[in-house]
C-alpha cells in the first residue's frame, strides 16, 4: 500500500514539473508583463493609480497562449465597460452592494450584447466591481483609470508579439508529453505482464488515469496554434497547416486511446490472475504498440509519412493476433484491446472507422483468425 502511493505521489510530482517545464516562458512573460505594466501606468498616472495595468497584462499572457492579442484587445474593451458602467452608477446613485449588483449585471448585459467572449464579459464584471469598490477611495478621473487598462493591454499586446514562445513549439511538447506518457505505460505493463506481476500491472493502470492532465495540455496549446498561422508567412502558413491538422487528429482521438489503454491494462491483470503462461507474442506486441505510439509523435512533427505511421500499428495488431490459436479467454480479451489500440491509432492517421477497421483485417487477419499474411 504504501509502495503504491509512493509511486502515485512520483507521477503527480513528476507531473507538476512537467507542466511547470513546458509553461515556463509563459510564466515569466506574464510576470514580466505584470512589472512592466505597473512601471509605465505608474510612471504615467501614479502609483496609486497602476491597478487595471499589471491586472490587464497578466490576463492577456496568462498560460492558454491562443488568441492573445485578440484577448488583449477584449479585456481592454471588458475593462472600458465595466469602468463606465460603475463610474456612471456611482455618480448617480452612489455606492453600495445593490449598486455593485446593478454595474455587474449592466457591464455583462453590454459584453453580451457585443457578443462578446466569456472572457470580456468576466472581465467587464470585475472591473465594474473594482471600479465600484475603489471610485469612493480614489481621487481620480475614469480617464485615468481607463488610460490604465489600455498600458496593460498595449504592454500584452507588445510583449506576446516579440517574445511570446511559439505555440506550436508548446503543442509539441505537449504532444511528447502525452505520447512518451502512454509509451511509459506500456512498457511497465509489458515488463509486468512479463514477469506475472499483478502489483506493476495495476501501477501502469494507475500511471495511465493521471494522464488527463497531459491531454488537457494538449488542447491548450492546439486552441493557441491559429492565431500563429494567420501571423506568418504564406509558406510558413502551408507547412504550419499540415502539422496543425495532424495534432487535431490527435486531440480528436487521445481521450480514445487512453480510454484502449485503460481497458488494455485491465485485461492484462485479468490475464496473470488467471495464472497461465503468458504468450511471448501478446508481450512482443505490447512493445511494438508503444513503438507506434512513439511513430505518432514524429508522424505530427512531420519526421515520417502516413504510411510509415499505419505500418508500425497493424504490426502490433499482426503480433498479438498471431496468439489467437490455443489463446484462453483472457489472452483473446487482451489480443482485442491491442486491436482497439491499434484501431484508434489508424484513426488518428486520419482514416475513418471503417477503413482503419478493413486495413487492420487485412493485414493482422480478422479479430476470429490469426493473419493470413
Amino acid at each position: 500500500m504504501i509502495r503504491r502511493l509512493f509511486r502515485r505521489l512520483r507521477t503527480v510530482l513528476a507531473g507538476v514539473a512537467s507542466r511547470i517545464r513546458q509553461h515556463i516562458f509563459s510564466l515569466l512573460l506574464a510576470s514580466a508583463a505584470a512589472g512592466l505594466a505597473y512601471l509605465l501606468a505608474g510612471a504615467l498616472f501614479g502609483p496609486q493609480e497602476a491597478v487595471f495595468a499589471p491586472v490587464a497584462a497578466v490576463v492577456a499572457t496568462g498560460l492558454t497562449a491562443g488568441q492573445r492579442h485578440r484577448r488583449a484587445v477584449e479585456i481592454t474593451v471588458g475593462v472600458v465597460l465595466g469602468i463606465i458602467a460603475a463610474d456612471l452608477l456611482t455618480r448617480w446613485l452612489g455606492a453600495g452592494p445593490w449598486q455593485l449588483s446593478l454595474a455587474v449585471l449592466l457591464a455583462m448585459s453590454a459584453a453580451v450584447a457585443f457578443r462578446a467572449s466569456g472572457l470580456l464579459s468576466n472581465q467587464a464584471a470585475v472591473a465594474a466591481v473594482v471600479v465600484m469598490i475603489l471610485v469612493p477611495l480614489l481621487d481620480s478621473s475614469p480617464w485615468i483609470r481607463l488610460g490604465d487598462a489600455l498600458v496593460g493591454g498595449v504592454v500584452a499586446i507588445v510583449l506576446t508579439s516579440f517574445l511570446a514562445p511559439d505555440p506550436l513549439r508548446s503543442a509539441d511538447i505537449a504532444v511528447k508529453r502525452v505520447l512518451d506518457g502512454y509509451a511509459g505505460v506500456l512498457r511497465e505493463l509489458q515488463d509486468g505482464v512479463a514477469a506475472g506481476s499483478l502489483t506493476e500491472v495495476e501501477a501502469a493502470l494507475d500511471r495511465m488515469e493521471h494522464l488527463g492532465g497531459a491531454r488537457q495540455d494538449l488542447s491548450d496549446a492546439l486552441a493557441a496554434v491559429g492565431e500563429s498561422i494567420r501571423l506568418a508567412r504564406r509558406d510558413v502558413r502551408i507547412e504550419r497547416r499540415r502539422r496543425v491538422d495532424a495534432l487535431r487528429l490527435l486531440d480528436a482521438r487521445i481521450g480514445l486511446l487512453m480510454t484502449s489503454g485503460r481497458s488494455l491494462c485491465r485485461a492484462g491483470a485479468n490475464v496473470i490472475r488467471h495464472g497461465a503462461r503468458v504468450n511471448r507474442a501478446l508481450i512482443a506486441s505490447l512493445e511494438e504498440l508503444r513503438d507506434a505510439v512513439l511513430v505518432v509523435g514524429e508522424w505530427t512533427r512531420g519526421e515520417c509519412s502516413t504510411e510509415s505511421l499505419q505500418s508500425a500499428a497493424v504490426e502490433a495488431a499482426a503480433t498479438a493476433s498471431s496468439a489467437y490459436r490455443g489463446a484462453t479467454p483472457a489472452d483473446s480479451v487482451f489480443i482485442g484491446q491491442v486491436r482497439s489500440a491499434v484501431v484508434d491509432i489508424l484513426r488518428i492517421s486520419g482514416l475513418d472507422q471503417q477503413r482503419a477497421v478493413s486495413l487492420l483485417e487485412k493485414q493482422a487477419g480478422r479479430a476470429d483468425h490469426s493473419p493470413s499474411g
